[in-house]
């Protein structure tokens, strides 16, 4: 063991050293080679993310899709870079629900795309929904993880098969891909399951953010469903000597090392052919080290490429290559790694940053109010479910030099929750002349969501004036539209009264602001009106009789 250590310290020290000097490291399997001892055998597996940045609402358009899925696009760079690599694909579902819920209607490039990724030999395990920062809501108060609810506003019919037109075959489970058919097919109406199942490689596999984990955020991860997660060597404590993957109450832990994860960091993000060399040989002596460390005959050392790094096809083969080029080192599959026996460990709590955590619960309390305005929809889960993946959208904005970045994303999220929940409102109305003891109050109510909604009205008069029939007066109002609701009073006494007009849900909750009227009381009105009425129709009718008299009588008078 102590000639295992030396020999990788020694190692490390040479090659830091050439990337201090700016010597030429290459050939570097035959540096590599010379410097390593035999014996000291590391496996090593990587992960890599592939993401698309937020700011799409928690789903792609088609346009963006073809944009991304073009020869030259985002998403097929980053799968060049590591299909058919020793590296774990971790994708953000989003990408593969976006092309999913778009059906036939989904850029051909795109449905290419998922169908290829689907044949790839890598590992492929899921990143949260939008790549959102799955800690700022446990730690924000939520008992689990923040999760799609449905796709099926974002649906069409007409881009799917007819279900009843299908053989009488058993359905395929969500685990087959049963989305994924041909470029030139027309798949089937999917369910929610559907549109986010994936044969991954790990089940209940969850990536959270880097250094963003404390030990009570293991509780919501388990309620969502996740049994092996992703955490840095710094946000966790391990036995000395352990390998990489851990146990910690009851939940696996694989433990991605920082130092070599930071260190492939630096080599994918090199430029020049030299700082290339001597950040892949850095790269290489880094994680021999981690290996040294380790008490296992055969050491496990789990690489974590950052969310935020792009990765380089070429820079990407150049850091494998020269890890590959050691003969202590085996690059293996993220499952391979994953059957190591686990060593029991407990979480360095990293909490979240203050400030980050008090916009994430604003937007916590944001999609809650959202949630009890939306009961009075016709079908608020639909609603709720489009905020849903727009709050994953927002969790997902990447941490950068600029602060101002995640403060756009929450604050527009904010704007869009308010002004939803003031999308439905009374009508401003000018002042009401009720001239009769009894009559209805006419209120208007407008509906600018793209679906009905089903409000009660309340008229609260603010003297003894008026006195109001119904207390709730249910109205309907279909989508992007407005309706009247006639109110029963009655007056009590002459004069001018304020009236405070509001709205609630069925669930009794308060919709909109409560806006104020005035009314024109005039009690006992309808009385001498009708009476005048009466006799000016008599005197009238008396009037025509006599005419009619005197005419009939001038031939006699003759």
């Amino acid at each position: 063991m102590p000639i295992r250590v030396f020999s990788a310290a020694l190692a490390l020290g040479l090659g830091l050293t050439l990337a201090a000097t700016g010597a030429s490291a290459a050939p570097a399997e035959s540096r590599v080679s010379a410097l390593t001892p035999a014996s000291a055998a590391t496996n090593v597996a990587v992960i890599a993310p592939m993401t698309v940045p937020s700011g799409g609402g928690g789903i792609l358009d088609a346009e963006t899709l073809a944009e991304y899925t073009a020869p030259l696009g985002l998403l097929t760079r980053q799968l060049d870079a590591v299909a058919g690599k020793p590296i774990a694909i971790a994708i953000d579902p989003m990408i593969v629900a976006s092309i999913r819920v778009l059906g036939t209607s989904a850029p051909e490039s795109a449905r290419s795309w998922l169908e290829r990724l689907s044949l790839v030999s890598n590992d492929v395990v899921p990143l949260p929904y939008g790549n959102a920062d799955v800690t700022l809501a446990s730690q924000g108060g939520l008992a689990s993880t923040l999760e799609p609810i449905s796709f099926d506003f974002a649906l069409d019919a007409a881009n799917f098969a007819d279900p009843d037109a299908t053989s009488d075959d058993p359905a395929p489970t969500a685990s087959a891909n049963p989305m994924d058919t041909g470029v030139d097919e027309v798949p089937e109406y999917p369910t929610t399951e559907q549109i986010l199942g994936w044969d991954y490689a790990i089940d209940g596999f969850l990536r959270p953010r880097t250094d963003t984990v404390i030990s009570s955020d293991l509780a919501a991860f388990t309620e969502s469903g996740y049994s092996s997660i992703v955490l840095s060597s710094t946000n966790v404590s391990r036995k000395t000597g352990a390998g990489a993957v851990t146990s910690i109450d009851g939940v696996t832990a694989l433990v991605s090392d920082a130092s070599a994860s930071a260190a492939m960091d630096v080599a994918l993000g090199s430029t020049l052919d030299r700082d290339v060399a001597a950040a892949d040989i850095a790269l290489t002596q880094t994680v021999l080290a981690a290996g040294a460390a380790q008490t296992a005959a055969t050491a496990s050392v789990l690489i974590s490429i950052d969310h935020s790094l792009e990765v380089s096809s070429a820079r990407l083969d150049a850091a494998l290559n020269t890890l590959s080029a050691s003969p202590s080192i085996t690059m293996v599959s993220l499952t391979e790694l994953a059957r190591d026996t686990p060593t029991a460990a407990t979480i360095v709590d990293k909490p979240q940053p203050e400030s980050r955590l008090g916009d994430a619960t604003r937007l916590l309390a944001a999609a809650q109010q959202e949630r009890s305005f939306f009961s009075i929809a016709e079908d608020p889960e639909s609603l709720v479910a489009e905020r849903r993946l727009a709050l994953l959208d927002v969790l997902g904005t990447m941490p950068s030099d600029d602060p101002a970045d995640w403060l756009t994303e929450v604050n527009r999220f904010l704007v869009d929750s308010r002004d939803l929940r003031s999308a439905v409102s009374v009508v401003e109305a000018s002042n009401f002349l009720l001239v009769a003891d009894n009559g209805f109050l006419p209120v208007s109510v407008s509906n600018d969501l793209n679906q009905a909604v089903t409000v009660y009205v309340t008229v609260d008069p603010r003297t003894g004036l008026l006195a109001v029939g119904d207390s709730r007066v249910e109205l309907r109002i279909e989508a992007n539209s407005q309706a009247k609701a006639d109110v029963p009073v009655q007056s009590l006494s002459n004069g001018v009264v304020d009236v405070e007009i509001s709205l609630t849900g069925g669930n009794g909750l308060s919709v909109g602001t409560t806006k104020v009227s005035e009314i024109n009381v005039q009690a006992g009105w309808e009385t001498p009106v009708v009476l005048s009425f009466a006799v000016i129709v008599a005197l009238v009718f008396a009037a025509g009789l006599i005419r009619s008299i005197v005419r009939r009588r001038k031939p006699q008078d003759d």
